[in-house]
């Protein structure tokens, strides 16, 4: 009775980690495209082809390409449309012999499109005091997407500054931001140098170590995008010390 007992607590332990798991799991796509960037998608099955025949491509099952085999390689390459709607899309193809045999479909290839970002900066101090008190401006970079990011998709920020018109190299001399890829970037000014920091970042799309899908974008640069509209924060500088003399 005891080791019935014990069997049944180890099986339950071992549904509830499954579950657990499977809840954790990553779901990764082959290619991802962003704002102007197109897939080639080929079918290796091309070597064996005879002329004449053809290959059919679709999408969520409707017919969008057919090519014809003459003999050149990659010929019956199909490039996906740089206009694709937000989220997952479906592409498989299909051969039809010379003759007029065809061939079965093939399994889903799967083509994510991500959405058009904008960048928008906002400091919760428009100006502080630089004498070495706790006081310092959080300058935040908030991207707005049309939608959610999809496992393995992520941000990647950068920073850039002037003071009184000059750029600030490195900007670590400044402060740090936080290293967040998600949708919030937050860069801490914490100097206590008088002047005007004007500041701007832009964000951009890439992948996570762990997706081994590609990224291709319009610009070959993750369509990056740089903030709105920058963001100028005033540190004004703190009074000398004063003497005291008899007039």
């Amino acid at each position: 009775m005891k080791t019935t007992f014990i069997k049944s607590i180890l099986a339950t332990f071992i549904i509830i980690l499954s579950v657990s798991v499977k809840s954790k799991a990553q779901t990764y796509y082959p290619v991802y495209l962003c704002d102007g960037g197109t897939a080639t998608l080929h079918t290796p099955e091309e070597s064996g082809l005879s002329n004449g025949d053809k290959v059919y491509w679709y999408l969520e099952g409707v017919q969008v390409g057919v090519k014809t085999f003459t003999g050149t390689a990659n010929e019956t390459d199909y490039v996906t449309p740089n206009n694709l709607s937000n989220g997952v899309h479906n592409y498989t193809s299909k051969i039809e012999s010379a003759a007029g045999c065809w061939g079965d479909l093939s399994d889903p290839f799967q083509v994510y499109q991500l959405p058009s970002k904008t960048l928008a900066l906002t400091a919760n101090n428009a100006s502080y005091c630089g004498d070495n008190t706790l006081l310092s401006s959080i300058i935040t970079a908030t991207t707005t997407p049309g939608q959610a990011l999809p496992d393995g998709i992520e941000y990647q920020y950068v920073w850039s500054a002037t003071k009184n018109g000059t750029a600030v190299s490195p900007l670590s001399g400044i402060g740090s931001d936080d290293a967040s890829k998600t949708a919030v970037n937050k860069f801490t000014l914490n100097t206590t140098g008088a002047g005007s920091y004007v500041f701007n970042a832009t964000v951009k799309y890439i992948t996570t170590a762990a997706n081994t899908g590609v990224l291709k974008s319009g610009d070959n640069k993750g369509c990056e995008v740089s903030a709105t509209a920058t963001q100028t924060v005033t540190v004004t500088p703190k009074p000398v010390k004063p003497t005291i003399v008899i007039q």
